[in-house]
């Protein structure tokens, strides 16, 4: 999964609060009043490309203007980086990945067994 900016990054959230489709105008008039960013709409439009290239969002053509919604809910998101960072930074192995977040300390048979429930849920 290609990184995102910040910016990137706001815009999905943006469109995942909303819940609903968005037009451009909508979102630049959003982070003038609620953010006090001032952007440009190119600069707008150049981060919603990449975004559309990254499938993270859709385009909807609508009366001859765009409109904008998620293409993955945000949980959807926060599994494809939880998967990416164990491929990237584990070398896939789920393993590796618990021993480093428990600090290579021994786990618990009850803190394994918690793991384990999790994971058949």
């Amino acid at each position: 999964m290609k990184k995102m900016s910040e910016m990137e990054m706001a815009i999905l959230d943006l469109l995942w609060d909303k819940n609903e489709p968005m037009l451009s105008r909508d979102m630049l008039q959003y982070f003038s009043e609620k953010e006090g960013k001032e952007l440009k709409k190119q600069t707008l439009n150049n981060f919603l490309s990449k975004l559309l290239d990254k499938r993270l969002i859709k385009r909807i053509s609508a009366d001859r203007r765009y409109l904008y919604v998620p293409a993955v809910s945000r949980e959807e998101y926060k599994k494809r980086l939880a998967e990416n960072l164990i491929d990237e930074i584990y070398e896939g192995s789920f393993k590796n990945f618990i021993c480093a977040l428990s600090g290579g300390a021994k786990i618990t048979r009850e803190e394994a067994n918690r793991i384990k429930d999790i994971l058949k849920e």
